[in-house]
């Protein structure tokens, strides 16, 4: 990897980081926001909103960003792990939506499923690509 590639790395990884840091404190002002017309009704969902772009985004590509050795992720994998972050931020919200609202609806479970799914799928394809890269 030549120095060039070194800060192309750098600088995709912390575009990704910031923007996943700015979703995050979206999200946060957003639950904040909500709880304060929920008429005192809170919901952990809603509370932790932040957290899945924060610990799910911002830390991951901040580390593959700082470790040298780390390859940038190809577009599937990257692809497929932000849309696994995306689907638990989606249903965090909606899940506390709905218990703030004081209802329940079992196509919740859908969004957690989905993203277990498309974060593992992400993970994967980049271990492989790790792995292809050791081997080589």
């Amino acid at each position: 990897m030549s120095l060039s590639d070194t800060k192309a790395k750098k600088l995709q990884t912390g575009r990704i980081a910031i923007i996943y840091l700015c979703v995050s404190m979206f999200c946060g002002m957003f639950s904040a926001i909500y709880e304060h017309f929920s008429h005192g009704v809170y919901s952990d969902f809603m509370v932790y909103l932040f957290m899945f772009p924060l610990a799910g985004g911002t830390l991951p590509f901040t580390a593959i960003g700082l470790i040298n050795k780390l390859p940038f992720p190809t577009p599937a994998a990257k692809r497929s792990y932000n849309s696994g972050i995306a689907s638990f931020t989606t249903g965090s919200c909606i899940k506390g939506i709905l218990d703030i609202y004081g209802t329940s609806s079992g196509y919740t479970s859908v969004y957690w499923v989905a993203g277990v799914l498309l974060v593992c799928a992400g993970l994967s394809s980049y271990i492989c690509q790790i792995y292809s890269r050791v081997k080589n």
